[in-house]
């Protein structure tokens, strides 16, 4: 049996991320291709999340303080017991420098190097530098989320550089949902902020539409800042038929709830400015069938199927407002988007199929050792 060791790379990982690909990736490698699978970090709060990956292996270190996080994943390797045919990381963090080096002199197993690339950092780190061109070169296979970022990175790196998008476990595609079971909904979910998020364009956007369209709601799921709550408050002030339209749930933590909130949006609308890699609520959203209005982002060509979405500079809420109100006004674009935007998620955005294609890169770039 190949084994696979994803390494958390600053100490701890949260309970929320545990669904997301930089554990999902690593344990669809256990239920999909048979890989014993560790994933290795140290805790700060309650992994309420562990008991829907049945079978995971969570090693939970000790915690320690960052700036000796990377000393010890060295040590964590020198005393690991078995041979490692797969080392999983994630992001490009200085951390991993000493472990990738470790591993590479003392270990005959691959690297794969998921690196949640966005265009703020990769145009920071000076790729030169000794330790970013150890992960660079040591890395056996390095992925991003988009097209476009993965042909920047290949020609700035000098490297091949894989796609894998941030998608879903054919297990949590629902092909019993039909559009019918769609409301006049429009959903965002994920942190509620005046910054990177940039929450204030869609509650200002949306309470501007509300009175022509009555019958549409705006949830907002998520931890939300106080002066997100002030804005929605002051704009039930100037509406009060806006308490009924506009709604800010807090975090949802039980997953049953969270996705019969996608299952009845009809649309899914993110206007960040800058998102790691491609958001993985996006990839909820599409398995849901919700027509996505996404700002450009960097990934945002690949967000949704042709015809099946919209998309806006940053902070232009003159153009989020009218593909918004389309939307809305439109049922077909939405029911068309249903189809078309579950389709892709199956044909592009399967975490099995993913991984199938890295394991079979991973063959092409030196065969696993497969005596185990």
């Amino acid at each position: 049996m190949k084994n696979l060791v994803a390494l958390c790379p600053y100490v701890a990982y949260r309970n929320e991320q545990l669904l997301k690909d930089c554990v999902l990736i690593p344990y669809t490698f256990m239920t999909h291709l048979g890989y014993d699978v560790t994933v290795m970090t140290a805790q700060k709060e309650e992994f309420t999340y562990l008991n829907q990956l049945p079978g995971l292996r969570l090693d939970i270190v000790p915690t320690c303080p960052r700036e000796q996080w990377a000393d010890y994943l060295v040590d964590y390797l020198k005393n690991y017991q078995n041979e490692i045919d797969v080392l999983f990381l994630f992001g490009m963090y200085d951390t991993y420098y000493p472990a990738v080096k470790y591993f590479k002199d003392h270990y005959q197993g691959k690297i794969i190097l998921k690196a949640d690339a966005n265009s703020q950092w990769v145009d920071k780190i000076n790729h030169h530098a000794p330790i970013y061109q150890a992960l660079i070169e040591k890395s056996d296979i390095i992925t991003c989320e988009g097209v476009a970022m993965q042909n920047y990175l290949a020609k700035k790196w000098q490297r091949p550089i894989d796609l894998f998008r941030n998608g879903s476990r054919d297990g949590d595609f629902n092909h019993h949902l039909t559009f019918n079971s769609k409301e006049k909904l429009i959903l965002n979910v994920g942190r509620q902020e005046t910054g990177r998020k940039n929450t204030p364009a869609l509650i200002t956007t949306f309470a501007q539409l509300a009175p022509s369209f009555p019958d549409w709601r705006l949830i907002l799921v998520g931890t939300y800042e106080p002066a997100i709550k002030s804005l929605v408050e002051h704009y039930y002030r100037l509406n009060p038929h806006l308490e009924k339209q506009l709604l800010l749930t807090g975090p949802i933590t039980d997953k049953k709830l969270l996705e019969s909130y996608y299952a009845k949006a009809k649309i899914f609308v993110t206007a960040s400015y800058l998102e790691g890699g491609s958001p993985n609520v996006v990839a909820e959203a599409l398995r849901n069938g919700c027509y996505l209005i996404t700002s450009k982002i960097d990934a945002w060509q690949d967000t949704f199927a042709p015809k099946a979405g919209a998309s806006f500079d940053q902070g232009d809420l003159v153009t989020l407002s009218a593909k918004l109100s389309r939307a809305m006004s439109d049922s077909k674009l939405c029911q068309q988007a249903f189809t078309l935007n579950r389709a892709y998620v199956q044909a592009e955005l399967s975490y099995e199929q993913q991984v199938s294609r890295l394991e079979t890169l991973l063959k092409v770039r030196g065969n696993l050792n497969d005596n185990h």
